[in-house]
């Protein structure tokens, strides 16, 4: 280790504000100017010395700076330094796990697949990473639309987390066509994303579903009985879990059943009609919007992938498993079905998106509300959740 970079990390320990915001811009400046191995070597005696160190929060803000400076600078370079850098100077386990998550989605959004598959993937390479990190990257590669089944460490990779039964090989090494609206168009502009706006920025652009006076009618002898459980409430609101584990979020994830089938344009006036813990009758029925399946798809995605008012989101791969299981407990699929079963359903499924017009929302920037019809019109489901700062 150079005598520079030593005087430096032993001065961390008595650093100010100031002083690691400027060893970050000098972080910054050195990688883009080509010394990966200097940020590199920094992030390496960090880990060595972060135990016995007098201020580790110091220790890990600059291993942050460390880590995302390599992850924006494309190439091979920054890829083998990060290698060598943990994603965490923590003991724990389950830290150290989600850092590699947050790490591989870094890596995603600033590197090419090519590079990684040369560099991460490549025989003999050395990390000090688990494998959770390159199974994060898979299907981290997998959202950005990529074509695994080019890249044999990728798809070797993909394999063998079906083998290990590890929890992201229940999802398919490629986009099913539910998720179609995640690809990139061909002429998106330099800002296009696939999440969507919080209500509030963007209402939606359809007219809200009335209920009418014959549908009222018809639907009048309807015998709806709610049938919610733990089970179906941990299903449905996966997708936004982290919103309470980590915030201050509500979830209200119901269940309902009649053994009258409902016709699918008489869906707006059974709604209304249900003892929704989101809406109190006192303050009127929830107001629905048609949706399609790969919206509501897009919607569950982007919940669990942001972040909540406090803690983090669950970053892509992991995100986009949430985002399924909570598709599957809206449709009534088992848990232990295939993907695609679960598609299927969605695609046979009617689905109403509800404005959060309700004192149960908080309405700051986190607001979901969705309700499914399943194909045989008996079950309904109905998935609200809200967070605050």
């Amino acid at each position: 280790m150079n005598t520079e970079l030593s005087r430096t990390v032993a001065g961390l320990s008595a650093a100010g504000p100031a002083d690691i915001s400027a060893l970050g811009r000098e972080i910054r400046s050195r990688v883009s100017a080509g010394d990966c191995g200097w940020a590199g070597e920094l992030g390496a005696e960090l880990a060595t010395r972060a135990s016995g160190a007098d201020s580790r929060e110091n220790y890990g803000s600059v291993l942050g700076n460390v880590l995302r400076a390599l992850a924006a600078e494309p190439g091979p370079d920054s890829l083998r330094e990060l290698l060598r850098v943990p994603a965490s100077l923590s003991t724990d386990a389950t830290e150290q796990v989600l850092a590699e998550r947050r790490l591989a989605l870094l890596i995603a959004h600033g590197h090419r697949i090519e590079d990684v598959e040369r560099t991460v993937f490549a025989e003999g390479n050395a990390s000090v990473h688990s494998g959770e990190l390159t199974a994060c990257l898979v299907h981290e590669y997998v959202l950005t639309g990529a074509p695994l089944e080019s890249f044999p460490g990728f798809s070797a990779r993909a394999a063998s987390l079906v083998a290990e039964g590890h929890p992201l090989g229940a999802l398919p090494p490629a986009l099913l066509p539910l998720e179609s609206g995640l690809r990139r168009p061909p002429n998106a502009g330099q800002g296009w994303t696939w999440t969507m706006p919080p209500w509030y920025t963007a209402p939606l652009a359809t007219q809200p579903l009335k209920a009418s006076a014959s549908m009222r009618q018809r639907t009048a002898a309807v015998d709806l009985t709610e049938i919610s459980g733990p089970a179906h409430a941990e299903a449905a609101g996966a997708a936004v879990q982290h919103w309470c584990a980590q915030s201050n979020g509500k979830i209200a994830a119901q269940e309902f059943w009649t053994p009258d089938p409902v016709r699918a344009e008489d869906f707006p006036a059974v709604l209304e009609r249900l003892p929704l813990t989101a809406w109190p009758v006192e303050e009127g029925p929830a107001e629905p919007h048609p949706a399609t399946p790969d919206t509501v798809f897009r919607m569950l995605l982007t919940a669990a992938v942001r972040a909540p008012a406090y803690g983090s989101g669950l970053h892509g791969a992991y995100g986009r498993l949430a985002a399924w299981h909570s598709l599957a407990g809206l449709t009534g699929v088992p848990a232990d079905m295939p993907l695609a079963r679960v598609a299927e359903e969605a695609g046979r499924t009617t689905w109403l998106r509800i404005a959060p017009s309700s004192s149960w929302f908080h309405e700051v920037a986190w607001d979901l509300a969705v309700a499914a019809l399943h194909p045989d019109g008996q079950g309904i489901a109905v998935l609200a959740a809200t967070d605050t700062d």
